[in-house]
């Protein structure tokens, strides 16, 4: 297996991912191993010779005891109360790779070699990535604000081996001291300020949402397919995302997503006038006619699609530039005469990534709520230009179709609704007023994992009444049939491969499989595929 060497510079997104899911082993390069050798020392000397300098987190205590002096000969049981003290988390585990990610993200911020941590420290989280020994960390516990104080506490006390730390180990959930005796390592014996330098961090919101950025952009890239289907599905009108228009307001994510939609209807006839003109079976004439323009949900896909793409552009280039930064306190800087200025700042507060985090949750929530509309049109007989009601292949016997699906979509957009109010308005006061303004960021990339989730069912649901009305109306009697029919270069792709996998309804369905069997095939990023080059 290949190793990712970390700098602190250089990690992408995706690097993370893979690293997370246990792609690569992982450690820091060697020769910033020296450097943080090297400061550790320099420090180490400081301490025992300058016990009247106040450092904070290394003499003097944290929040607000930063001007209590604490003996560094009590350093070890020092650091150890600090790591049971804040190991407050409630809740359910996080994925255990978001759990690894949290301990990347950690690792390449001591690779910058100014958090005064020692190189066992940072071994120990090698060993224990490299190893698959993944601390159990529960959701629920972070402000984000001196970092995520209680998960990565649920971290440090894995490290540390306590006998009520829990971890993953080979398929296992089992005590962290059991794990490491198996995998035949000891346990870190933590020195003064490594307890704060491994908890000062934004490392949770950073590795959920990074995990939930790439997991955002496949639902985009999907929003794209689903919208194509469901134009296909109304025999929509493609003047809207014609280049000439689109190019007089180049917002890019705009333009990106209209290139999309005219690669995935090339060559349509079933979206064209002629099309139009046919009067489906029970359709009222009036509503076949020549197509000036769609309804909203369908027609204004470029620029609302497009903003979504714009924010998780954004989204992006912050978690890259938040991945690669140093998020602990305090910083070490090493001076010319051998001496270490310490600095005791901010960095570690999650406000850059709470605002961001709750723009996405915005952006994708708005994509949601247009899908989930397009879902309702195409059930609608008075809005779908004459497609089956409900889409129900025989309603004389009792089916109602799909129309039970979109509630259920329509439950997840409301859900949605409620989870993206923002999380980063809604500071509250701790510890004794020294940290009196935090992010909730953490609160804000859990909401933003629920809002995916909900993302996930309504474009299955949407993708599901797509399937279900091109199945129910291409090539059938009483609705297109011939040259008429030809589906775009793109949606045909789509639909043949769907059409495999979940064929029209002869007979009972249980609704519930199909939403399910969708989710996984959104999650697996297998629709994508299908129409690859249009993504590139």
């Amino acid at each position: 297996m290949q190793t990712l060497y970390l700098t602190g510079k250089d990690l992408t997104p995706q690097q993370l991912l893979d690293a997370s899911k246990g792609e690569f082993f992982v450690e820091i390069e060697k020769s910033i191993k020296e450097k943080i050798h090297s400061q550790r020392r320099i420090l180490e000397e400081i301490v025992k010779n300058d016990s009247s300098r106040k450092i904070y987190g290394i003499n003097v205590g944290v929040g607000s005891h930063k001007d209590t002096f604490v003996s560094v000969h009590e350093a070890e049981t020092h650091q150890l109360k600090y790591l049971l003290s804040h190991n407050c988390g409630t809740g359910t585990p996080i994925p255990e790779n978001a759990s690894r990610a949290m301990m990347i993200i950690r690792l390449n911020s001591f690779a910058h070699a100014v958090s005064g941590v020692s190189l066992q420290l940072c071994e120990t989280l090698e060993k224990c990535l490299n190893l698959n020994i993944t601390p159990v960390i529960l959701e629920e516990g972070s402000v984000g604000a001196s970092g995520d104080l209680v998960p990565l506490a649920m971290l440090g006390c894995v490290l540390a081996g306590v006998e009520d730390a829990h971890c993953f180990y080979k398929g296992e959930m089992l005590p962290a001291k059991k794990a490491f005796e198996m995998a035949g390592i000891k346990p870190h014996k933590f020195g003064f300020k490594e307890a704060m330098g491994l908890t000062n961090g934004t490392n949770f919101m950073s590795g959920l949402g990074t995990l939930h950025l790439i997991e955002a952009e496949n639902l985009l890239n999907t929003a794209s397919v689903s919208a194509a289907l469901s134009l296909e599905a109304i025999r929509g009108e493609k003047d809207a995302f014609e280049e000439f228009l689109i190019n007089k307001r180049p917002h890019p994510g705009q333009l990106k997503i209209a290139k999309q939609i005219r690669s995935l209807i090339a060559g349509s006839r079933r979206m064209s006038h002629a099309a139009q003109k046919v009067v489906f079976k029970d359709q009222q004439e009036s509503t076949a006619t020549e197509r000036i323009q769609d309804r909203y949900s369908f027609r204004c896909v470029p620029p609302v699609h497009g903003s979504v793409s714009d924010a998780l552009n954004h989204f992006r280039n912050t978690l890259t530039l938040e991945i690669n930064s140093v998020t602990d306190n305090p910083l070490f800087e090493e001076r010319e005469n051998g001496d270490i200025k310490s600095y005791s700042g901010s960095l570690f507060h999650g406000q850059p990534l709470a605002g961001i985090i709750d723009y996405a949750k915005i952006a994708l929530t708005t994509l949601g709520l247009i899908s989930d509309k397009r879902s309702f049109s195409i059930l609608n007989k008075t809005l779908s230009f004459g497609l089956p009601p409900n889409l129900a292949v025989n309603a004389q016997a009792g089916d109602s179709g799909l129309m039970l699906a979109q509630y259920a979509g329509a439950a997840r957009a409301a859900d949605s609704r409620v989870l993206s109010t923002p999380a980063s308005i809604m500071s509250l006061t701790t510890s004794a007023s020294q940290e009196d303004f935090v992010s909730m960021g953490s609160i804000g990339v859990l909401h933003l994992g629920k809002i995916i989730h909900n993302l996930t069912v309504i474009l299955a649901v949407e993708l599901l009444c797509g399937l279900r009305a091109l199945q129910m109306t291409n090539n059938k009697e009483g609705f297109l049939t011939g040259e008429l029919a030809k589906l775009g270069a793109g949606t045909n792709t789509v639909f043949e491969y769907l059409n495999t996998l979940f064929p029209e309804p002869k007979g009972d369905l249980l609704v519930k499989n199909d939403i399910d069997k969708m989710c996984e095939l959104i999650k697996s990023g297998e629709i994508i595929n299908q129409v690859k080059y249009v993504f590139e």
